[in-house]
């Protein structure tokens, strides 16, 4: 289990970290992605305070989305892995020329998920059959 009450400052909750710990897991100037499968709003509200707010980008739980797939709806919310990858290349500095063919065929898996899933009603086999790798 997750206590996301460490995401806040120690003076505020009881459960939440020093800024000290806070900074040397989320650094003080480098990109963090969140993947939330909640609403965004609540780690942002966490965190507000902290140094490192600004580079926080927490995706999250939009609302978004019908009868759909599991991957379609994590794409709808941008939590699927495409995005979160495309998310990193867009965030780290030198990603965006050196991963530009990566961050295109990225987007492409997404288009091709998409359709997949509103012709066939399902997600693609790689995705529902994929397991960690031993």
């Amino acid at each position: 289990m997750v206590d996301l009450f460490r995401l806040m400052p120690e003076a505020e909750h009881p459960h939440g970290l020093s800024d000290r710990d806070f900074d040397s897991l989320f650094t003080l100037d480098k990109p963090v992605i969140f993947n939330f499968h909640g609403y965004a709003a609540l780690i942002h509200k966490f965190t507000y305070r902290r140094k490192n707010h600004d580079n926080i980008h927490v995706r999250g739980y939009k609302e978004k989305g019908n009868i759909n797939t599991p991957l379609e709806l994590a794409i709808l919310n941008q939590v699927d892995r495409f995005n979160l990858a495309i998310d990193v290349i867009d965030r780290v500095p030198g990603l965006q020329a050196s991963a530009a063919h990566i961050k295109g065929w990225l987007k492409d898996q997404i288009i091709d998920s998409i359709n997949y899933a509103h012709t066939e009603g399902i997600d693609k086999p790689e995705i529902t059959n994929w397991t960690w790798p031993a």
